[in-house]
């Protein structure tokens, strides 16, 4: 792994436990080397596994869930994991089969037998077992990217780098010397800006980005989320929306009448590095 990075560092980041010094400085080194990226990918896979698995802690399992799944890419990876596993614990184990006994008449499959019956009568045949499974998970992956309906391709090439998270205070301005700085993301790379409020007595939020006086847009139907004592609401910015420059998040609650009412404002700058 690349120098000053350990593997439980990056698994304490994917799973929203690293200390917030930490985590930027770590979200930094994945914007700007590839390597660092790559192990990001490899622990986002193992993590996926071991929850398929179900051999991850109950607060892992609890971390995984509230932190690990916020972005769609690592959702379809969740559910296709769990359809590979479905397939592989279904399908009869091969090469344990005892040898023909003479002039017993091998039975037939069923007419209505499934493929995993035709796949375990290779057993006699390891190879060409091995090379049977191997096609059926081609044919898995296939089906799952290209023909199945709503097809996932879209979604992973849009969320298929990370999500570089920033935690947000209000009342950061420009003129106070406070204003949170993000690092400007490569491309395909989203930020998502945990937006901090004491404010819990809305059941939704409506967030409006402006840069200057100039509104980019709008995110309905907000949820608030809790970590320990501290609550947030979670907007996510697509990277094409930002350039090098100073912005500002107006928070909003939501009121039963269908109005809004302001919460605070929330300042970042974008800046290259």
């Amino acid at each position: 792994m690349t120098s000053n990075i350990d593997k439980q560092e990056m698994r304490s980041y994917l799973l929203g436990t690293l200390a917030s010094d930490r985590r930027t400085e770590l979200e930094e080194r994945i914007l700007c080397d590839p390597e660092v990226y790559e192990e990001l990918l490899v622990n986002e896979e193992d993590l996926i596994d071991q929850y398929v698995a179900g051999s991850l802690s109950s607060l892992e399992k609890n971390q995984f869930e509230t932190h690990f799944l916020i972005t769609a890419e690592r959702q379809k990876n969740l559910r296709f994991g769990r359809l590979l596993k479905k397939y592989l614990t279904s399908a009869p184990a091969s090469g344990h089969h005892s040898a023909p006994v003479i002039g017993q008449t091998r039975q037939k499959a069923p007419a209505n037998s499934s493929f995993p019956f035709y796949l375990g009568s290779f057993g006699r045949f390891p190879a060409l077992a091995l090379s049977a499974a191997v096609l059926v998970c081609l044919g898995l992956v296939f089906w799952y990217w290209i023909l199945a309906p709503g097809s996932a391709r879209s979604t992973a090439e849009r969320d298929r780098a990370p999500v570089v998270v920033v935690t947000l205070v209000p009342g950061t301005t420009r003129s106070s010397g406070a204003i949170n700085r993000v690092t400007m993301p490569t491309k395909g790379v989203d930020v998502k800006l945990e937006l901090e409020t004491a404010n819990n007595s809305f059941q939704k939020y409506r967030s409006e980005l402006f840069r200057e006086s100039r509104s980019l847009g709008k995110q309905e139907e907000l949820s608030m989320e809790a970590r320990g004592d501290r609550q947030f609401v979670p907007v996510t910015i697509p990277r094409d929306l930002l350039s090098p420059g100073d912005y500002q998040v107006k928070l909003s609650g939501v009121l039963d009448s269908g109005h809004n009412e302001l919460i605070d404002n929330y300042s970042f700058r974008v800046v290259t590095e």
